[in-house]
């Protein structure tokens, strides 16, 4: 691993995307989000953003669009991303979110036509630190990654989902796939030759295998729940997809163009039962269930995010940790697109 500056590494991703044309705000703002993504500790989806970037600017990825509002009506809105980058849609969703939720309680913001939005859960940070409520489901109209609960052929992306609330310390931020693990981390186990602690992979022929490198050979990942109780993940895999058509973007078609929606859901508790009653009742609960005995290797009950924001401070005071495989890719696109490198 290597120790790196944020100011460092924001500096360094702004300059590559400023190259690329994207203007400087989107640059900055994008930036951002990668280092702090990275920053928590969230390798495969953090300055990852930038390589995959490397692949589809310009030809695909147009790098000056700006999102379109295309509906805006009461607590509701559609935004059309432009064919652009899904944080800088993702910023317009999160602003009317706030603005809308503020006077009617609760706003739904749909997204249609982006390119990776990375690791949603870190999206929902700043919202709940204003004391919202916010869920956020993300779909890829394209990945085979994982086949419907009893099937063999994969027709689904990882349809990651995130919750998140505030309580009285670090926001609860629970932020998974509803597959069994993200593409990302199955492609870096798969490559390092790791195996699974239980089977939640299947081969092209049905098998179950505890191999996430079988995805590599026609195979997918099980939906969370595994192999008895998948439907669980199936199903909400499955509302991912309808929210996907609200939005009127491409349910999974390996015939359309590859491209992200999403959803955000935001609740302001004020306008329902109050915000003094939230807190004391929320934060009454969370000593209520650390108060668990715990189980033989875990030495405390945590919170869902816990982990993350610990990496965040100490990266703040120390540096961020970069995986060093990661550092020579950005070194190496550094030097192809002619900018200083990390």
């Amino acid at each position: 691993m290597h120790i790196i500056p944020k100011k460092k590494l924001i500096d360094f991703s702004v300059n590559l995307l400023t190259h690329w044309s994207v203007p400087e705000g989107n640059a900055r703002y994008i930036s951002q989000v990668a280092v702090e993504t990275e920053a928590m500790g969230i390798h495969t989806h953090g300055m990852a953003v930038l390589p995959y970037y490397d692949t589809v600017i310009p030809h695909e990825l147009n790098p000056q669009a700006e999102p379109i509002l295309i509906k805006d009506y009461g607590a509701a809105a559609l935004i059309d991303g432009n064919d652009g980058f899904a944080e800088i849609a993702m910023k317009l969703a999160k602003e009317l979110a706030e603005k809308k939720a503020k006077i009617h309680g609760t706003a739904m913001i749909a997204v249609r036509n982006v390119f990776w939005l990375g690791s949603i859960g870190v999206y929902l940070v700043s919202l709940v630190e204003k004391g919202f409520l916010a869920q956020l489901w993300a779909q890829t109209s394209t990945c085979r990654d994982c086949a419907p609960f009893g099937g063999i052929d994969p027709k689904f992306s990882t349809n990651p989902v995130a919750f998140a609330f505030p309580t009285g310390g670090d926001p609860m931020i629970s932020d998974f796939s509803t597959t069994s693990m993200s593409m990302g981390k199955a492609k870096s186990m798969a490559k390092s030759g790791a195996r699974a602690e239980e089977a939640v992979c299947l081969d092209k022929n049905g098998k179950l295998s505890d191999d996430p490198g079988v995805i590599n050979e026609e195979g997918s990942l099980l939906f969370f729940g595994g192999a008895h109780y998948g439907y669980k993940g199936y199903g909400m895999s499955l509302w991912n997809e309808a929210l996907t058509a609200l939005a009127g973007g491409d349910c999974n078609n390996p015939q359309a163009k590859t491209r992200q929606s999403f959803n955000l859901t935001v609740a302001d508790p004020e306008l329902f039962a109050g915000i003094d009653r939230y807190n004391k009742e929320i934060n009454r609960f969370i000593v209520h269930i650390k108060q668990s005995r715990v189980m033989p290797g875990f030495n405390r009950i945590r919170l869902p995010g816990e982990r993350r924001f610990q990496n965040l401070r100490e990266a703040e005071a120390h540096g961020v940790k970069v995986e060093e495989s990661l550092v020579d890719s950005l070194n190496r696109i550094a030097k192809k697109n002619k900018i200083s490198g990390i």
